[in-house]
């Protein structure tokens, strides 16, 4: 079975470098443990995290479909290059490839 090297930088994976932001969000706690300001009666404790929670649900979709549309223009690049031996490589493994 021939396997080919990957072919590509590293900078076609910088999209993932945003999945920091929801980390830094609630990985500093002393930021946001306090009670003001209130939200319509909850402390900001509370709507902090949830806040966190949506907004890092907003970036992990980001990132999904920024690294979604390089892998498909990655593949397309691959098919326009003339790749004959598709059956024998195992380029798309695990770089979240559609089968």
């Amino acid at each position: 079975m021939a396997t080919r090297a990957r072919t590509g930088s590293p900078w076609r994976f910088w999209p993932r470098l945003l999945l920091i932001i929801p980390l830094a969000l609630v990985a500093w706690v002393p930021f946001y443990n306090r009670i003001e300001p209130t939200l319509l009666g909850v402390p900001f404790f509370y709507w902090y995290q949830l806040a966190a929670i949506i907004a890092g649900a907003v970036v992990v979709m980001g990132v999904y479909y920024l690294d979604r549309r390089q892998t498909v223009a990655a593949e397309r690049r691959a098919r326009a290059g003339g790749s004959t031996d598709e059956g024998d490589t195992d380029e798309g493994a695990g770089s979240g490839a559609r089968p």
